[in-house]
């Protein structure tokens, strides 16, 4: 008996220091592991961002190639009018003209990029920057980009253009510092260019612009490239 009295006394005075967990022990514990889920949660929605943004920056890229390429593509098609019209033809200079019978000039015309020039192209203007969504509730309210077709591919480019970017078919807008424009700058030795530079010796070489901004204007995608040239004689 007094070997099993003494086995429990020294079993409690082993043990009576060490106490449970207090509340206020159990409550720092709670805010420790809270504070690192909110660091996770907050790390996953960066990454969901994060991924959300190099997909629109990735579309950009391929839709900025896009509009160099129509214009380039098409740098010899008459804005206004159809490249197959009768006696259209182009004059030592590589500008389109028309002629009669006996080869008297009846009217000039403009290029894709020499219209471009005079007539930046713009998503919107002012506050409507961005598609209104009601306007896009089914699938059928978006139209065909090829359903109405005109007789001159420059119209045919720029309402491409105008329908896909217009109606925020493949980049969000998120507010109206997200523009898209096409821009095209002359340049030449001669006065009549926007830009004088005495080593371009081409009556016009036409530089284009393309610059499309997203995440709120955070973002941008600027391409330049050579549009047209025009020889002069």
């Amino acid at each position: 008996m007094g070997f099993t009295i003494n086995k429990m006394t020294k079993f409690l005075n082993k043990y009576k220091t060490q106490l449970g967990l207090t509340l206020l022990e159990a409550l720092m514990s709670t805010v420790i592991v809270g504070i690192g889920f909110v660091a996770v949660f907050n790390m996953v929605n960066f990454s969901v961002q994060s991924i959300d943004t190099s997909g629109e920056r990735t579309k950009a890229n391929y839709l900025v190639s896009m509009i160099a390429e129509d214009i380039i593509g098409h740098k010899n098609t008459i804005y206004g009018e159809s490249s197959d019209g009768g006696n259209i033809t182009f004059n030592n200079e590589g500008k389109p003209i028309k002629v009669n019978g006996d080869g008297e000039v009846l009217q000039e015309y403009k290029k894709f990029a020499e219209h471009l020039k005079d007539n930046e192209w713009n998503v919107g203007t002012g506050e409507n920057i961005c598609a209104n969504k009601s306007d896009y509730k089914r699938a059928d309210d978006i139209n065909s980009l090829y359903e109405d077709e005109n007789k001159d591919a420059p119209t045919n480019k720029e309402n491409k253009w105008n329908e896909i970017f217009g109606s925020d078919r493949y980049l969000k807008c998120k507010s109206k510092k997200d523009i898209k424009n096409v821009k095209v700058f002359q340049i030449c030795r001669w006065d009549h260019c926007d830009y004088k530079n005495e080593s371009v010796y081409d009556d016009g070489l036409f530089i284009g612009r393309v610059q499309i901004n997203m995440n709120d204007g955070k973002k941008r995608r600027f391409l330049y490239f050579t549009a047209d040239y025009q020889l002069k004689k």
